[in-house]
């Protein structure tokens, strides 16, 4: 070993050894603590409502307006003048004696009251909940039916919907606003999705009986849709009313949009281009606008929950599919500007070590396909320009390397092919007498020396190397060295 490759190792040692990173201090110089009491209002004006029994330890409140309020005056007064008094997070006029003006939807409104001393930073938290009609007053913000909006509106706590005869799973989801809720479906509490599937078996009416709990104030609203399956509604009053003629636009019918030709008829088993939304719309037999998956002439579409035909890329269930632009789900390989991609017979993007047309192929996380070297269980495999993983020799730059059967590099060990005998290095490269390099074509190896030809072939017969002649066994190594 040299003097210099020894002086390496023992301060690459040393460093590894003795290194030591200092972990950053605690800055606990600046900490203080601070006891002061919070501060707190004094009182609380609304110009709406029944009077609040206001008390400064006690930071929640519920007021009840009537339906047709549509804002309502706030005048909080602090404790103490000099404190600031923000109002849902805008600081109040203090010589307007506090007052702010909030506008108020329907249902529940939360109103947000901020005191902080500016001394000592510390601050008071109040919130009164506005419900805009009532104690009655809990709504959702829509509600879905298989994708699709069953056409909600506030204070409408009973719905009739109509879906096609072949629909056997109905899936419910409820849009929230902000806060707290839990929602309950024919009595089976719903998770963080607020969404549920419901098993329907044959044509007839069914109930789903809905009740949404504000956990913040808790209160509760409840809600009946009537679904159709199949059938007409009956009394089918929204039907008749939808049903006046309504020439080129779209309309609602019980709970689906549809959309009625130049005569006032639905569109029914057809593609529609509205060029106001630019995009394609699909109708069934019903003339109901579709959503989500359909199939139409052997392919499969992807209709989004407005009912536009979707093109590109769409993560759906957690997996990619792609739509091109005349909406056609593809699989098999896919060129997407200059990457490509492998989508299964279902669709959905593949990742990882695919088998296709005969070779094997690596796609990374994102799906594209790798070429070149890839590190992958601590093995080297090698993808040619076209993706497919090479077995056998193949050269990467002035290199030439050995891949097995099963596309992993060999490395550290001879080599038998063709009648010849190759070394492969540890770094997987083969060994040659490279004319650029000294030496090169030897190898120390188990306390003998071989010699490889400029074509990595072991030599086996009599070499001349300056001025000095080698003898070789048949075993490749060097008798006379």
């Amino acid at each position: 070993m040299s003097k210099n490759i020894r002086k390496i190792i023992i301060a690459m040692f040393v460093f590894g050894v003795f290194s030591v990173i200092e972990p950053n201090c605690l800055n606990l110089i600046n900490t203080k603590a601070y006891a002061e009491e919070k501060p707190y209002l004094k009182n609380l004006y609304l110009s709406e409502g029944d009077d609040i029994k206001f008390s400064s330890d006690i930071n929640s409140y519920i007021v009840d307006v009537d339906q047709d309020v549509e804002e309502i005056i706030v005048k909080p007064k602090p404790d103490n003048l000099l404190e600031t008094v923000k109002i849902n997070g805008k600081i109040a006029d203090k010589d307007d004696s506090y007052r702010e003006i909030i506008a108020l939807e329907k249902g529940k409104n939360a109103i947000t009251i901020e005191v902080q001393d500016e001394k000592t930073m510390n601050k008071s938290e109040y919130v009164v909940y506005v419900y805009r009609g009532g104690k009655d007053a809990v709504y959702f913000n829509d509600i879905y039916i298989n994708g699709s909006t069953i056409g909600f509106d506030k204070g409408n706590n009973f719905y009739n919907i109509e879906l096609d005869d072949d629909t056997s799973i109905v899936k419910f989801m409820g849009i929230v606003g902000n806060g707290q809720y839990s929602i309950t479906v024919n009595d089976t509490v719903l998770n963080n999705t607020n969404s549920i599937k419901l098993k329907f078996k044959g044509i007839g009416k069914y109930i789903i009986n809905i009740v949404i709990k504000d956990e913040d104030t808790k209160r509760i609203g409840k809600y009946t849709l009537n679904i159709y399956l199949g059938i007409p509604v009956s009394p089918n009053v929204e039907g008749s009313i939808n049903n006046i003629i309504k020439p080129n636009q779209w309309v609602m019918k019980n709970g689906r949009w549809q959309y009625n030709d130049a005569l006032g008829e639905s569109l029914k088993n057809i593609w529609f281009y509205d060029d106001k939304y630019k995009s394609y719309f699909h109708f069934n037999g019903r003339g109901n606008m579709q959503t989500e998956w359909t199939k139409n002439d052997g392919n499969s579409y992807y209709l989004n929950l407005d009912g536009k035909m979707q093109i590109g890329w769409l993560l759906y269930e957690e997996k990619w599919y792609f739509l091109g632009l005349d909406g056609v789900m593809r699989t098999g390989w896919l060129r997407d500007g200059e990457k490509w991609y492998y989508l299964d017979e279902n669709g959905a993007m593949e990742t990882g070590w695919i088998f296709a047309d005969g070779n094997w192929y690596y796609l990374d996380s994102h799906g594209v396909m790798e070429t070149g070297w890839r590190y992958y269980g601590k093995k080297w495999y090698y993808l040619n320009s076209n993706g497919a993983m090479k077995t056998g020799w193949v050269k990467s730059g002035e290199d030439w390397y050995y891949l097995n059967s099963n596309g992993d590099m060999k490395c550290g060990e001879w080599l038998y092919s063709g009648d010849n005998w190759y070394y492969l290095t540890y770094a997987g490269n083969m060994r040659y007498d490279n004319i650029n390099i000294k030496n090169s074509g030897w190898l120390n190896k188990d306390d003998k020396y071989y010699y490889f030809n400029p074509d990595g072939t072991m030599r086996t017969s009599p070499k001349t190397m300056d001025g000095y002649t080698y003898e070789f066994n048949e075993d490749g190594s060097a008798s006379n060295v």
